[in-house]
């Protein structure tokens, strides 16, 4: 992938957020080449800060996080994937969002408790992680079911050159709207 557009990355640290099955791996795996990509959960880990396994996830401790970690301007784009990643201190959030039905099938396939998997399609269904980011961050929202990994890491490349605009959606996806007026 090559970067043109108004200029190179910004040295930030960008957060892939997103309910569980949404395509934060993909999508980083995809930008692999222009960031350093940082797993959340690797870093927890490392730190300790991961809690016991419960319904087959361990919690994991933020705000002890955000205080063991240097958050000093990055030397190099830095993408922090995680579905919490945007509680971190951040410069830009990318938020993954998929169909309520493609997150099922592709936690089904994950081997999910039912439990979990219907917990992780209602999040998503009621907006995944918007209630939780700050009004004055970058966010560029993706529906990774709509589009290959491929082409929306060049959206993102494409976001970040052109300084993050526009810096809001002007229109959050809305999956209960969508279902509401599906006639089948």
């Amino acid at each position: 992938m090559v970067v043109g557009g108004k200029g190179q990355l910004p040295k930030l640290r960008l957060a892939i957020t997103g309910t569980p099955g949404t395509g934060k791996t993909a999508l980083s795996t995809a930008l692999n080449g222009l960031f350093q990509v940082i797993e959340l959960e690797k870093i927890a880990e490392e730190l300790d800060l991961l809690g016991e396994v419960d319904d087959g996830s361990r919690p994991l401790d933020v705000e002890e996080l955000v205080k063991k970690l240097d958050w000093q301007k990055p030397q190099s784009p830095i993408i922090i994937e995680g579905h919490l990643s945007h509680l971190l201190p951040v410069d830009a959030i990318i938020v993954m969002r998929c169909h309520p039905e493609v997150v099922d099938a592709r936690l089904s396939v994950r081997s999910y408790s039912v439990q979990k998997i219907q917990d992780n399609v209602e999040v998503e269904m009621l907006g995944g992680p918007w209630f939780e980011i700050p009004d004055d961050i970058p966010v560029l929202e993706l529906d990774s079911g709509s589009y290959p990994s491929s082409e929306l890491s060049e959206i993102v490349v494409e976001w970040l050159v052109n300084d993050m605009s526009p810096n809001r959606p002007v229109e959050v996806m809305d999956w209960l709207d969508d279902m509401a007026s599906d006639p089948s």
